[in-house]
């Protein structure tokens, strides 16, 4: 999937003008559009949504936007137990989001929680959260 980002930019100059040339609406803020998971929770992204529902299919409890210690701006997407859950769904195409997903690996040594790290091809084209997650059911 990151390579198709590169592509569309490399063709259009930028990821929103290459949505819009195929006819979608864009978003012109990160993050902008939310998604309400069938729980309630709202969610920064679709990919967060299909996270959010696949943890109530499995009837796993789950906290969502949870800070990060020291970092009370920084949110973690899910919290499991004690098991902190991103989607790092931008690693690699923006240096802030790096910068960013950077801290919070250097956060969760410093204070020793397990950080499990998703990225979309474990969602698309197939779901495979069962493989990845399935340990917490």
């Amino acid at each position: 999937m990151y390579d198709a980002y590169g592509k569309a930019r490399d063709v259009f100059g930028t990821w929103n003008k290459a949505v819009e040339a195929a006819g979608f609406q864009t978003n012109p803020v990160m993050f902008a559009k939310k998604y309400v998971a069938r729980d309630g929770h709202k969610c920064d992204s679709l990919a967060e949504k299909i996270i959010d529902e696949w943890f109530l299919s499995k009837g796993i409890s789950h906290k969502r936007s949870v800070p990060y210690p020291e970092y009370n701006k920084l949110t973690c997407d899910f919290v499991v137990n004690k098991t902190f859950i991103e989607f790092f769904g931008l690693k690699g195409e923006l240096r802030e989001y790096d910068r960013t997903v950077s801290l919070k690996r250097k956060l969760s040594r410093k204070h020793r929680f397990k950080l499990i790290e998703l990225k979309p091809t474990h969602l698309f084209p197939k779901n495979k959260l069962d493989q990845v997650l399935g340990f917490l059911v």
